[in-house]
């Protein structure tokens, strides 16, 4: 029967697509380890950095630095890291909404507020809104590289020198799980020290001079975060991707099993069907 035939079909299809999404939850598990390893790896680094230039600053009356120096402009500009490809679930989505959020709710405080993007889906998404988009970048194909974080802190750098923005801020997914990428916004311009230090009586010996440490050390901060925020979101991805697809998976799973039961029934119904024309034409001949 043509019903027989169309069920069939369904089910070899859903077979296919199931060994696709299994490819790619495996492909996705693989990658995923080393890329949570990167990200992991990275963290005590950025936070000791950060620890380092937060304790020189607390230390030092070198507050004058051009990326230290809160302006009193209201121009903002929101770094926004997203994946190049799909099938990773609400990854792109959450990200997106999160700097939707993020700019919606500074709407009064800021005059203006550009974006930097990086990733496809950043990208496609921005380009059909309004907001002013200053740079865009694709993702590494493979592995995330320091090279491409340092080109996208440099620029941000220059332009934050040159006074294009008056802060930057920086929205990314932190990887948690294969199952939890939460977004995150943080501030990276102008610098501040962090919070969670207090100034202490005692100074420390500088060689050379505190300010040339700084002018060391506050650029290779930013691009240090730029990178850790790059290994995050590449973790992240991966993570979401393998859950999609093996969510993906148990779903075609369920719908094999669904049209298989259709299949049968609808089988059975044509032989039954067979079973009473053939009663039927022997009663009738009996007659």
């Amino acid at each position: 029967m043509a019903t027989l035939r169309v069920i069939r079909r369904k089910i070899s299809s859903a077979k296919k697509i199931q060994q696709i999404t299994k490819a790619m939850y495996m492909v996705s598990a693989a990658k995923l380890r080393r890329a949570q390893q990167e990200a992991e790896s990275t963290r005590p680094y950025a936070s000791a950095l950060d620890d380092i230039i937060s304790r020189v600053l607390l230390r030092t009356e070198q507050k004058d630095h051009p990326l230290l120096k809160i302006r009193d402009g209201k121009r903002a500009e929101l770094l926004l890291m997203t994946s190049d490809r799909g099938l990773c679930g609400a990854f792109n989505d959450n990200l997106i909404r999160s700097a939707q959020l993020f700019i919606n709710e500074n709407r009064e405080s800021f005059e203006s507020v550009s974006l930097v993007l990086v990733g496809k889906k950043a990208i496609d998404f921005y380009k059909k809104k309004t907001l002013k988009i200053s740079k865009q970048y694709l993702n590494p194909q493979k592995e995330v590289s320091f090279e491409k974080a340092n080109i996208i802190a440099n620029d941000i750098i220059a332009r934050y020198l040159a006074g294009e923005m008056d802060s930057v801020h920086m929205c990314y997914p932190m990887f948690q799980s294969a199952v939890v990428q939460k977004p995150t916004t943080v501030g990276i311009l102008p610098i501040q020290p962090s919070t969670r230090l207090q100034a202490v009586g005692v100074d420390y010996i500088y060689e050379p001079d505190p300010k040339t440490i700084l002018d060391k050390l506050l650029p290779w901060l930013i691009r240090m975060q730029v990178f850790h925020a790059m290994l995050e979101t590449r973790a992240s991805e991966l993570g979401a991707r393998m859950s999609a697809m093996d969510l993906a998976t148990q779903n075609s799973q369920e719908m094999i099993h669904n049209l298989t039961m259709k299949m049968n029934r609808a089988r059975q119904e044509s032989i039954t069907k067979e079973l009473l024309d053939i009663v039927t034409g022997t009663e009738a001949l009996k007659k």
